[in-house]
């Protein structure tokens, strides 16, 4: 279908000599970049496009305003001036806990000595953790588990006296400023915005970012609060919630429904959680989001080693093939992009390894599978008769079919909403999909999507929607004279009121 021998990487299959590799010519999973002081560089941005990045992020955990609008306008227009629709993505803070500073910069932590974590107002010393979460002391109770710096050392409360957390060292080490604090047995008050993320929210809308990410979401009202405030901004910026605390894991269905895709952010979920749970809580709410029809990104340590090292490790891009075979929409990299020594080197790296595994994918004839243990009608708006879910499930499996029974050599759908796009996406169809719009915001959003090339048009283009699947098969190399391609519009609504159909052309 969609496969061609012009990767230099791929001349030949070193397992075996005799059958070449032949590697497709799109890569279907998207990937992420953050930026940061590594590559805020113009050259480097055009680069790092080039080599296959889909959306940028800003990491509104640092940095300030005025460089991230710099890096906003850097991005928009070297997207315009290299006709690519890059989306770019504000990831908020949320209410992440930290421990304070130490008169040293670090202490040391050893097994078994008694500490005190406090809320006071001070500078930390020996002995003495100061907390910038006021409200740890009544969060937590005794004989809970508190970790430290990333989950590598662990206390064990003791008892609480008014603001002072006396605690037991279970694993101990140096301790340094700003450090992570997370609860894995406490469940924390905080608010899921704070006043900070209302300020970088505000700031982000005012720019015009395609995606807004909602840090330590652990119920669906916590997505309803944010949407609920966008709503009075009069703003449409889609909502991502990032799945990081072991509680959300108990709503995922809730939150995936309130919210219009999801991140699997391992950090942290990956510190409360025991780590032999985090591979199988990470394909949970791929699959539940997959149902939903919501686009989902894998995060976090995905090439941790290339912060320093020019060559990852081999766990490392099994792990790449995992998430691709898992059905993840994206992919995205952090500190390897943001502060690495190798940002270029990180998204070659990862676009080399999604296309390998999407290669292997295609031959085992893998795409389209249903997510697992899932009809695509596993949840009640799925199955209520008449719904537009179902419907558009029907649709949007028989498309994938089609296309991989007719061999057509891509599925052009006219998508203004994108959620037509949404729903073939999600069926994991084996030829590529170009999503039509008229809407400029839309067409950046729909680079999220799995396997979908976004397009913009003009009212007047789509007024002849088969002569345009023919030409943007043809401008994007899909097809030549006389390929089949599939055409698909008009379901993603009530049928009866919209006559929807999959028509099949010939270029």
């Amino acid at each position: 279908m969609d496969q061609a021998n012009t990767d230099p990487d791929t001349k030949q299959s070193k397992t075996c000599p005799a059958s070449p590799l032949k590697l497709l010519k799109n890569k279907r999973t998207k990937i992420i970049a953050t930026l940061g002081p590594a590559c805020e560089d113009e050259h480097i941005i055009r680069k790092l496009i080039e080599s296959g990045v889909n959306i940028f992020r800003l990491n509104m955990s640092h940095g300030e305003h005025a460089t991230h609008r710099e890096n906003y306008l850097r991005i928009r227009a070297l997207g315009e001036e290299m006709g690519q629709a890059i989306a770019i993505l504000a990831d908020l803070c949320g209410p992440k806990i930290r421990t304070g500073r130490f008169k040293t910069g670090s202490i040391e932590l050893k097994q078994g000595e008694t500490v005190t974590l406090t809320m006071r107002d001070m500078i930390g010393e020996a002995g003495l953790i100061p907390s910038q979460y006021a409200a740890l002391a009544d969060d937590i109770a005794p004989n809970q588990r508190i970790f430290l710096a990333d989950g590598v050392l662990e206390l064990r409360v003791e008892r609480i006296e008014q603001s002072e957390v006396i605690c037991r060292v279970e694993q101990g080490g140096t301790l340094g400023d700003h450090k992570g604090i997370n609860l894995p047995d406490a469940r924390v008050s905080a608010p899921a915005m704070t006043e900070k993320d209302f300020r970088d929210a505000e700031f982000a809308v005012q720019l015009g970012v395609d995606f807004l990410a909602l840090s330590f979401v652990r119920r669906a009202e916590d997505v309803e609060l944010l949407r609920n405030w966008l709503q009075g901004q009069k703003t449409q910026a889609v909502i991502i919630a990032k799945i990081e605390r072991p509680e959300a894991l108990c709503a995922a269905e809730a939150i995936v429904e309130a919210a219009d895709a999801i991140m699997v952010a391992r950090g942290d979920l990956g510190v409360e959680l025991p780590p032999e749970e985090v591979p199988t809580a990470q394909q949970m709410l791929i699959d539940t989001a997959r149902v939903q029809h919501k686009p989902v990104i894998v995060a976090t340590q995905i090439l941790e080693s290339m912060i320093e090292h020019a060559r990852p490790t081999r766990a490392e891009t099994t792990d790449i093939f995992h998430s691709v075979s898992s059905g993840a929409d994206a992919l995205m990299l952090s500190g390897e992009t943001a502060v690495g020594a190798h940002p270029l080197l990180a998204v070659q790296t990862m676009n080399r390894t999604i296309r390998h595994a999407e290669t292997y994918l295609w031959q085992a004839n893998a795409f389209g599978a249903p997510p697992n243990g899932s009809s695509l009608a596993a949840t009640p708006s799925a199955t209520a008769p008449g719904t537009t879910l179902m419907f558009g499930d029907a649709v949007a499996r028989a498309t994938a079919k089609l296309s991989r029974d007719l061999m057509v050599r891509g599925i052009v759908v006219l998508s203004r909403s994108g959620t037509t796009a949404a729903m073939v996406s999600s069926a994991r169809p084996e030829s590529p999909v170009i999503a039509v719009t008229t809407d400029a915001r839309t067409v950046r959003c729909m680079n999220l999507l799995w396997g979908v090339i976004p397009v913009l048009a003009t009212e007047d283009d789509i007024q002849d929607m088969a002569e345009l699947a023919r030409r943007l098969a043809r401008e994007h190399n899909l097809a030549t004279s006389g390929d089949s391609i599939l055409l698909v519009q008009g379901f993603h609504c009530q049928p009866q009121k919209n006559h929807p159909s999959v028509t099949i052309l010939c270029t």
